[in-house]
């Protein structure tokens, strides 16, 4: 099987416009590059924020009248812990990882 060494991309007036591979894959690596760094310096306050608001949104549904008796509230609340257990892996996830060496 032979590689294909050019891709396609569609311009406004969908005339075909061939690209070399090697220079998408280029453009690739820069953006997920920036995106990477975006994330690592991002990610532990977002996900904070998200774990506060989600223990905001556990401890709301508890003191209301209906409490956990719901099935809308235990869906809220079943969300709420979820979002609580994965902003907790991504909060300390960026401490615990490697410097890519730059």
């Amino acid at each position: 099987p032979t590689q294909q060494t050019t891709s396609t991309i569609l311009d406004m007036d969908e005339s075909p416009i061939p690209i070399p591979l090697d220079e998408l894959f280029a453009t690739g690596a820069v953006l997920r590059d920036g995106h990477s760094k975006v994330n690592r310096i991002l990610g532990s306050p977002l996900a904070i924020v998200s774990l506060i608001s989600s223990s905001a949104l556990v401890w709301m549904i508890k003191r209301s009248r209906a409490g956990f008796k719901t099935t809308y509230n235990r869906i809220l609340l079943a969300m709420a812990v979820s979002d609580i257990l994965y902003s907790l892996g991504l909060a300390h996830f960026n401490f615990l990882s490697p410097s890519d060496g730059s």
